[in-house]
């Protein structure tokens, strides 16, 4: 690739250092990256963005520190993110850790300070000898002395590297499923050289545990507690998922558990996965108290049951014929 059209790609003149270079190539990636443009030409128009990035980095790097040696791209970072099931379906912004160990500010990287007054030597405990084998020797951590101000940096417990902590913004598209990944450009490792395109982040989608709701491929199944009457005499009850409620007709039917689906309204579609469905299991609910009232209508309905024949009861019938008839 030519140096005029690399920097036309990205947007840059000849005086644009390797930061602003990255930063044109970091803002037009996330325009072009296949993972968030469906366009057929966008995976062809990122790899030649990329190699835009690489090209004029090489040329800025060999410019300044006048030598032949060619830029590299730093590693690329794995992590899991943890989403909930809402992130899921309807997709919105979730937060991820990134942790780093850099050198320890307080020690410059070296795991040891000088405290203000001297101290028992902690590696020979005050006696200026340590035993190696069947021998001693010379303890140099204090010299011989058993007391120092050298001591272990307590911000690093002398390891001489601090673990940071950064907080990155992620979005999540809607239609992702557990054990896909997210890829975001230029958040993984630095070049080793200091020179280059940083790696990417895969970020591996894991699911947190629904109150409501469970996860079955694409599909989204809830259990739905129903009077025993409406399972009986069929009605219309309300149905949640993420984002909406819907409205969901019941047939009149045995008042004992069922399922029902509603197509298209599970995890939603995203490339060539169809969208999932949300599955309904219906559970009945008898009335746990009774009134006056509630008693009369009950006494007219087990009539009215009675009258309708033992077809209505099928299940009680057996049993009285079997353990109640005389003949």
């Amino acid at each position: 690739m030519r140096t005029a059209e690399a920097r036309k790609l990205l947007g840059v003149d000849a005086a644009a250092t390797p930061e602003a270079i990255k930063k044109a190539f970091r803002h037009l990636a996330m325009l072009w990256h296949p993972d968030r443009n469906p366009a057929p030409e966008a995976g062809e128009f990122f790899a030649r963005l990329n190699a835009a990035c690489e090209h004029l980095l090489a040329i800025t790097a060999a410019a300044r520190a006048s030598t032949r040696k060619t830029t590299s791209r730093g590693e690329d970072r794995h992590q899991d993110i943890e989403l909930d099931i809402e992130h899921i379906c309807l997709g919105g912004q979730a937060e991820v850790a990134l942790k780093t160990s850099t050198e320890c500010t307080v020690c410059g990287g070296e795991g040891f300070i000088e405290s203000a007054s001297s101290q028992l030597c902690p590696h020979c405990k005050g006696s200026g000898r340590v035993r190696i084998g069947r021998e001693l020797f010379r303890c140099e951590d204090c010299d011989g002395r058993g007391y120092t101000r050298r001591v272990r940096c307590p911000n690093c417990n002398g390891s001489g590297k601090q673990i940071d902590t950064r907080m990155l913004a992620v979005t999540v598209p809607p239609g992702v499923l557990p054990g896909d990944e997210l890829r975001l450009l230029g958040e993984g490792f630095p070049p080793e050289s200091g020179k280059g395109c940083p790696g990417d982040l895969h970020l591996r989608i894991r699911l947190r545990p629904h109150p409501l709701y469970t996860l079955e491929g694409s599909d989204l199944t809830l259990e739905r507690p129903v009077s025993a009457f409406v399972l009986l005499g069929g009605g219309t009850v309300a149905v949640p998922s993420p984002g909406s409620l819907h409205d969901l007709e019941l047939k009149p039917g045995p008042a004992s558990a069922r399922e029902q689906v509603i197509a298209g309204a599970g995890v939603p579609a995203r490339g060539k996965r169809a969208a999932g469905k949300l599955r309904v299991r219906l559970a009945p609910v008898l009335p746990s108290v009774s009134t006056p009232a509630l008693v009369k209508l009950y006494h007219a309905l087990q009539t009215e049951v009675e009258h309708a024949g033992r077809n209505s009861l099928p299940e009680l019938a057996a049993w009285e014929k079997r353990w109640l008839s005389k003949e």
